[in-house]
């Protein structure tokens, strides 16, 4: 799992479109199919469901999304700490 794949995962979420999304990503497509393919076969279930040109989340699909989003905060907030600490001259985070 990279911070890359979580972002793809919910852009799709958010797009409701696997074309959306990659175009929103600036990505293929098929690239992007792919690595859904290949998040659902490693976790073993389906993160959508495909209905009448949409991809709606599956009840794992919004378990999985709320996690990406709670893990990209962290991260986020990790990086905003960092670069405070960073530019403020301070050797530590307290």
């Amino acid at each position: 799992m990279t911070i890359q794949l979580l972002e793809n995962i919910i852009a799709i979420s958010e797009e409701k479109s696997l074309t959306k999304a990659a175009d929103r990503l600036l990505i293929t497509q098929p690239a992007l199919s792919r690595q859904l393919k290949k998040l659902e076969k490693e976790l073993d279930t389906r993160l959508f469901k495909r209905e009448q040109n949409e991809m709606i989340l599956t009840d794992a699909g919004k378990v999985y999304v709320n996690g990406a989003r709670s893990i990209l905060s962290t991260y986020e907030d990790a990086l905003s700490k960092i670069e405070k600490l960073r530019t403020s001259g301070r050797k530590r985070i307290t």
